[in-house]
């Protein structure tokens, strides 16, 4: 069994609460002044999976603040769910985030949900990065696009 000095016990804890407040600011329909709160003056905001034409990375708070603030006009309040939160077990400062959607578009008034995994780093008290990773399929189609398979793509039938 290993042994967590207890330094690195607090700042493990520490760092999964600030993680836990950003994703109820999320929940608080993208409450950018609690997130204010939250980020590093130089944060930095990626979306690595989103589609071609979806922007995917906002650098410093200001940027990243206005493009969340945005996405309350994109969609109803997020409604993240099922959160499972952890550190990574050599750092404390970064923290791995397992969580799920249930909202709707305001455009399409088409439900979207979908399963997500952050990665979160902290420093001084504050994040710096948050990274989204997302199924960018079920985000299309919620917002009234599709995504069809190839003419070519073949099924192999599952074997009895």
């Amino acid at each position: 069994m290993t042994t967590i000095e207890s330094t690195g016990d607090d700042r493990r804890r520490t760092s999964i609460e600030l993680v836990r407040r950003f994703i109820d600011a999320i929940n608080d329909s993208w409450n950018v002044v609690a997130m204010r709160e939250l980020i590093s003056e130089d944060f930095l905001f990626v979306i690595p999976f989103a589609p071609d034409w979806f922007p995917v990375r906002y650098e410093g708070r200001d940027k990243a603040l206005a493009f969340m603030d945005s996405v309350r006009e994109l969609m109803e309040p997020e409604n993240l769910h099922d959160v499972h939160l952890d550190t990574l077990a050599g750092n404390p400062d970064e923290v791995i985030a397992r969580y799920r959607s249930d909202t709707r578009m305001k455009s399409t008034k088409l439900p979207y949900r979908n399963d997500y995994i952050g990665r979160f780093t902290v420093r001084g008290n504050r994040l710096t990065l948050f990274a989204e990773y997302l199924d960018p399929t079920r985000f299309v189609i919620a917002l009234g696009g599709r995504v069809d398979p190839p003419a070519t793509w073949l099924v192999a039938e599952a074997s009895s």
